[in-house]
């Protein structure tokens, strides 16, 4: 046990070092700690740990995947339904398919193993996306199409990992029983997700500080994922679901403090882990099987942007014909390219049963494909968006501070008024606080009325009265004020608007 406990401290002071020195460096921290893993395990500096596979289902998985569902936001996701429902289920089996059907050719696997592979590399991790999202800064929409499509497409992803690894361990494969195993999997989920997550919000709602809050969302990620583990449902999408209505509800009902509290436990909670899996990979593997396996590693990247390819065009193509919806083509490049392996792609290989046949040479594999993608696609990604022209201008720092400044002035002065209507402060305090606020509203709005600040503003208000008008169009058809049909058609229109005003911001 103490060997065990000294190896683990040992994983994460290398872990803390790395990510400090990519910090000071500009580069994503899982992309160094990838280079380190794979120096250290070229030298055999690591110890050779057995990991054990439940460690990585009960514990890993749910952390990493309550994490990124819990910063996501509900509403942009609603509005981007349609492109990421096309990627997180059509998407995901295509591209599964797809790159199975080539490993299957060309490495020399069986081909249950092969899908095994290609559901394993089905699973997108945006982290490296993301950051270099906010470095630049891309269009909202393309963000939370991709924020969701990875949200969901773990959930799915992850689903056909435990189909194809049950394929796989048994030789025997039941078309009807898969799809039927696939459907309850999903569905009983997102049933069990959102029922979950309306226990997790009222529970919340009812923490009278910050450590009991983030001690019952611990709770609750942990029971949704046993729970649904026993009842044969997908652990991975209940969780998501649940992460996606918590952080909704905390954002709207829990004061900022406790909010803050919660995603910075939960933002370290996964930084952690991801530490931890991309070294401990590296625990898992031997340098000779990595360079022996490199002609496979090859292979099996053309295999997984061949399927990726076919996903993303192919699905945003059937998407624009039947519901006249319009994902730009540039931003289709960027979801191919984007398509990056990370902490979970390894988490879901590493969970793999010891016994499992193949599972050495998947490891490998799976380690070399995520190396690769960090190190060609992730380093240079923020570049990529440049030239694409979907990233958008910088911002102007001063017109960004101004913006930053109304919104605190404008919440502070909300919050004094609140306090004043409870009787927790005087009428003077109120009076004299109020106008120390103003002062800075004042200021803050005579920096926004540049030309260059009535362009932003004018922007934001655009996107701000079309997102109303859908909402407005959509809850008239919920209450049966409208038919269902033409509250669509109106709000393809809206979402085709918005589209453009997107595309105009990202450079056309």
């Amino acid at each position: 046990m103490r060997e065990r406990l000294e190896s683990l401290l040992l994983v994460l002071a290398v872990g803390s070092t790395v990510a400090i020195g990519a910090k000071r460096v500009g580069i994503p921290y899982n992309v160094a700690l990838v280079l380190v893993g794979l120096l250290l395990v070229v030298v055999d500096v690591l110890p050779n740990t057995p990991m054990d596979p439940e460690v990585i289902l009960i514990a890993f998985l749910p952390v990493l995947v309550f994490e990124g569902a819990l910063f996501a936001d509900a509403d942009s996701l609603r509005a981007a339904s349609r492109p990421i429902l096309a990627l997180a289920v059509p998407g995901v089996l295509i591209s599964l398919l797809g790159t199975a059907a080539v490993a299957t050719l060309v490495l020399d696997l069986p081909f249950a193993a092969a899908l095994l592979l290609g559901a394993v590399l089905s699973i997108t991790d945006t982290v490296s996306v993301l950051l270099a999202f906010r470095s630049v800064h891309v269009p909202h929409r393309l963000a939370a199409i991709m924020e969701g499509e990875s949200l969901f497409n773990d959930g799915t992803a992850l689903v056909l990992v435990v189909l194809a690894s049950r394929v796989l361990a048994s030789g025997t494969f039941d078309a009807v029983e898969t799809f039927r195993g696939l459907s309850m999997a999903v569905a009983g989920g997102a049933v069990l997700g959102g029922a979950f997550g309306a226990v997790g919000t009222a529970l919340l709602r009812r923490t009278p500080d910050h450590l009991t809050a983030i001690l019952a969302s611990i709770v609750i990620v942990f029971a949704t994922a046993l729970v649904t583990e026993r009842l044969h449902a997908s652990p991975v999408i209940a969780v998501v679901v649940v992460g996606v209505v918590i952080g909704k509800a905390a954002r709207r009902h829990l004061e900022p403090s406790r909010v803050l509290a919660l995603e910075g436990f939960w933002e370290t909670g996964g930084f952690g882990l991801n530490v931890l899996l991309f070294l401990l990979v590296g625990m898992q593997i031997h340098a000779e099987m990595l360079v022996r396996e490199a002609a496979s590693i090859g292979l099996a990247l053309i295999a997984l942007h061949a399927g990726r390819a076919v996903a993303v065009y192919g699905c945003f193509g059937v998407l624009r014909a039947v519901t006249r919806e319009v994902v730009p083509l540039r931003w289709q490049h960027v979801m191919l390219v984007g398509n990056i392996k990370g902490a979970l792609s390894m988490a879901a290989v590493l969970s793999l049963p010891h016994d499992m046949p193949y599972r050495d040479r998947l490891v490998t594999i799976v380690f070399g494909v995520t190396f690769v993608t960090l190190v060609v696609q992730a380093l240079p990604f923020a570049r990529l968006l440049k030239f694409l022209g979907v990233a958008t201008p910088s911002a102007d720092p001063t017109l960004d501070a101004a913006k930053a400044t109304l919104i605190a002035a404008r919440r502070g002065q909300s919050e004094l008024d609140d306090l004043l209507a409870s009787g927790l402060l005087s009428r003077k305090e109120h009076a004299e606080r109020r106008a120390a606020f103003q002062r800075r509203v004042i200021a803050a709005e005579a920096a926004l009325q540049s030309p260059r600040g009535e362009e932003v503003r004018d922007h934001l208000t655009d996107v701000a009265l079309l997102t109303a008008q859908k909402a407005a169009v959509l809850d008239a058809a919920r209450r049966g004020l409208i038919d269902s049909e033409t509250a669509d058609a109106h709000a393809n229109e809206i979402d085709r608007e918005m589209v453009k005003l997107s595309a105009h911001e990202g450079g056309g």
